[in-house]
């Protein structure tokens, strides 16, 4: 693996102040500006493209150079001067209207159409106000702005993408009312370059970037399940280009053939160039200090510096975060970690510098690494805002790094700076994401030395409403054979009966699932009770018959909330407290306004956001917008696995961010994405990975005659059972006997000493290609 070099940032929203776009024309002067003497001339007005306000005498179905590209023949026409697209007959195909296509030839417009819906099947369905669109049938590849009737739901405007038959949303808002068919609204979309901001009367919903592969495109208008009325249209040149999204910065890590490395974090200046971000102390005259006390200088010096690391900087109070704001502001500082060992502190710098993200320090309290005491960690991880958790020395086991990993917790690791090759290698074994370390040359020394398609952290398996590959989805049956066949989490979707109780039920209707027919949100306890799903008879079951199965079993829960009730929230609430399991509770959802009931009701969770992956091939835009939605929310990233690469996987790895992407139902996939080291699976046929070697056990310490070295050791698998391994590949930490080294990596010592050792053990995924695992470092005495 070569050594990368990446650009990355979070979003920046800087508002546009925009009037009210369906009167900017009439307000306009009527005579030119006056001239200063010896002034410059003033600026040109943008050209206007189009202005059409559907009121032609000759009563043309549609205005000159438009025409209708897809729905039913004549299902667009001028009415009583308005432009009626309907859209009525599909509910998931639009029909659309070109705009000229002398527009084509564009890429830098503000559109601007004052519109309204008139009726629409359901309050779902949406109205498309489409930009860049390509030179085919359905005008795919394109850019559109939708707006839902329903306009204050979450998704109740899009900023997404069409093609090849599929959408990638990469931005959704609310609007602050729903759309009145007697009420007139504007929409407006400013295009320059790769940038874009979209508007409803006048409120930016929208700031985002586009995939610059297509620079120019048509325009068009669409109806999808909708009737979208049209009254004006006005596109003008936008020759001024929107601001930047925000500062960028190079990230340098070692060559290693380790997938998803952790990121190193230096504390020694003098060491900068190794490490991927740099610590250090900010005060409140934003001069910045080494761990040691020593000065750096300030930190605009810092940033001004070519070639510098992500800024990770610790706050001791509330006044040096309120100082950062108006600098952050004016430098467009937004790719940095703020740092403490204090969750209030972290809190209020959250709600100051919402773009920054946060890490709680633990290293000064004291925990071990008992459930509860990890389990306080989680708590007030999530509690302050912050997705990473800096924890001591001590927490260094494996298995308590794996269980707050579970927990969607990255785990970042003070490192012991004791100079010795085999301390880094306990903190690498580990499996941690990150390690703050004034020793970053002897990590990246080490980590070179790992083989490509090497896993220092195994991938979790997140069985999809337990194992619809082998039994009834969303049943207990189900989510026991998931468990049983390995799987480390159970993925279950909920929804409330009219009685209040939370199910297990993903669609919205039961028709699908069981033998019987009709809404189940309308249904009662009784009704549900009643209910056998397809194939194989089941029950359809409550979540706390799940909470009741699993207690105290190594597994954890990913509860989906399906519903868009909020009380749902509350009713997890209460059965959570009753059950007491906390200590396995994840929360998923779509619904970026469940989530946020959550962050209100129970702040000690963790959540995930599930969406898509934005489209393209520039990895700093799509990392710049994954960060901007899991930054809002204080989540991880739950994506559908298409468009995920290692090249984002690693990019987002040094701002924190981690990956749980679904549902996989091609194994081939499945199988690449784990050797990436994707952080969890969410799978269908968690079957697939119950042979899956998932960890490496050898004794700490063994003596050894000199000759060809072979140890005997465990090999625990993905479903909890266990083989016996004799180890022959190795890495060497260090030593003082001397060896020889195939490039096998079997070892052989020549002579007597000591010698530190990593195990390795290749797992053959049936495809011809495999991953790699290591032990914890085994010490020697070879004699």
């Amino acid at each position: 693996m070569t050594p990368r070099l990446l650009a990355l940032a979070l979003a920046l929203s800087t508002p546009l102040v925009l009037g009210a776009c369906s009167s900017s024309d009439d307000d306009a002067p009527t005579s030119p500006p006056v001239e200063e003497p010896g002034g410059a001339p003033p600026p040109a007005e943008p050209a206007t493209l189009l202005d059409e306000g559907f009121d032609d005498a000759t009563g043309a179905a549609l205005p000159e150079g438009w025409r209708q590209v897809t729905g039913l023949v004549n299902a667009a026409s001028q009415q009583a001067g308005s432009l009626v697209i309907d859209g009525l007959a599909n509910e998931s195909v639009g029909t659309a209207v070109a705009l000229p296509a002398s527009l084509a030839t564009q890429g830098n417009y503000r559109i601007d159409v004052r519109f309204t819906i008139d009726s629409a099947k359901n309050t779902s369905r949406w109205v498309g106000f489409l930009y860049r669109t390509s030179d085919t049938p359905n005008l795919e590849p394109y850019t559109q702005m939708a707006v839902r009737q329903n306009a204050t739901a979450d998704n109740g405007t899009e900023l997404a993408h069409r093609a090849d038959g599929q959408w990638n949303v990469t931005d959704k808002a609310p609007f602050s009312e729903n759309i009145d068919p007697a009420k007139t609204y504007t929409a407006t979309v400013v295009v320059h370059g790769n940038r874009v901001r979209q508007y409803l009367d006048g409120t930016l919903l929208h700031d985002g970037e586009l995939d610059d592969t297509r620079p120019v495109g048509g325009l068009a208008l669409q109806a999808t399940g909708a009737v979208l009325r049209v009254d004006h249209v006005t596109v003008k040149a936008q020759e001024e280009a929107l601001p930047p999204l925000g500062q960028i910065f190079a990230v340098t890590e070692p060559e290693t053939g380790a997938s998803l490395a952790p990121t190193l974090v230096g504390s020694d200046p003098a060491q900068a160039g190794i490490a991927s971000n740099q610590i250090m102390t900010l005060d409140a005259s934003l001069n910045l200090h080494a761990e040691n006390g020593e000065s750096l200088g300030t930190l605009a010096a810092f940033l001004d510096k070519p070639g510098h690391a992500i800024p990770v900087l610790r706050l001791g109070d509330a006044a040096t975060a309120k100082a950062l704001v108006p600098f952050a502001d004016a430098r467009g500082l937004i790719d940095a970690t703020l740092v403490s060992t204090d969750p209030a502190l972290l809190t209020e710098a959250r709600a100051l510098l919402p773009r920054l993200r946060t890490a709680l320090d633990f290293t000064q309290a004291g925990l071990g690494n008992t459930r509860n005491e990890l389990l306080s960690i989680v708590h007030a991880t999530n509690r302050s805002g912050s997705k990473i958790a800096l924890v001591p020395p001590a927490l260094l086991d494996r298995d308590a790094v794996a269980y707050l990993q579970d927990m969607l917790i990255t785990v970042w690791a003070a490192a012991v700076d004791d100079g010795t090759a085999a301390r880094a290698a306990t903190v690498l074994a580990s499996g941690v994401n990150g390690i703050v370390t004034g020793e970053a040359q002897t990590y990246a020394d080490l980590l070179g030395k790992l083989p490509d398609g090497t896993l220092l952290r195994k991938p979790r398996i997140v069985g999809h409403r337990g194992i619809p590959g082998l039994e009834d989805e969303n049943t207990l049956e189900g989510a026991i054979r998931a468990y049983d066949e390995g799987a480390d989490t159970i993925e279950s979707d909920i929804q409330l009966s009219t009685d209040g109780t939370l199910y297990i039920m993903h669609d919205g209707t039961v028709d699908r699932t069981t033998t019987s027919t009709g809404e189940f949100e309308a249904m009662s306890d009784a009704q549900i009770q009643a209910l056998v799903t397809k194939p194989n008879g089941r029950a359809v079951p409550t979540l706390e018959a799940f909470f009741n199965e699993f207690k105290g079993k190594p597994v954890t829960h990913f509860v989906e909330i399906k519903t868009n009730k909020p009380e749902a929230v509350d009713a997890l609430h209460a059965l959570v407290d009753a059950h007491g399991v906390r200590d396995q509770l994840v929360v998923i959802s779509f619904s970026q306004s469940q989530l946020k009931r959550l962050r209100e009701r129970m702040p000690e969770v963790s959540a995930g956001f599930l969406t898509g992956v934005p489209t393209g091939t520039d990895t700093q835009r799509i990392v710049r917008q994954i960060l901007a939605n899991t930054q809002a929310l204080s989540s991880t990233f739950n994506p559908s696995y298409n468009n995920l690469t290692p090249a984002i996987l690693e990019a987002a790895k040094h701002r924190g961010t981690t990956f749980w992407p679904w549902t996989y139902r091609d194994e081939a996939i499945a199988r690449a994405h784990y050797r990436a080291g994707t952080y969890g699976l969410t799978t269908d046929d968690a079957q697939w990975f119950g042979g899956y070697a998932a960890r490496v056990d050898l004794p700490a310490q063994a003596t050894v005659p000199v000759g060809q070295l072979a140890l005997a050791g465990t090999l625990l698998r993905q479903d909890r059972k266990t083989e016996p391994l004799k180890a022959t590949r190795y890495v060497v930490v260090e030593s003082t006997a001397p060896y020889a080294q195939d490039g096998d990596g079997s070892l052989t010592f020549t002579g007597t000493g000591t010698a530190t050792v990593l195990a390795l053990h290749t797992h053959d995924q049936g495809d011809g290609q495999g991953y790699t695992l290591l032990s914890t470092p085994v010490m020697l005495t070879v004699q």
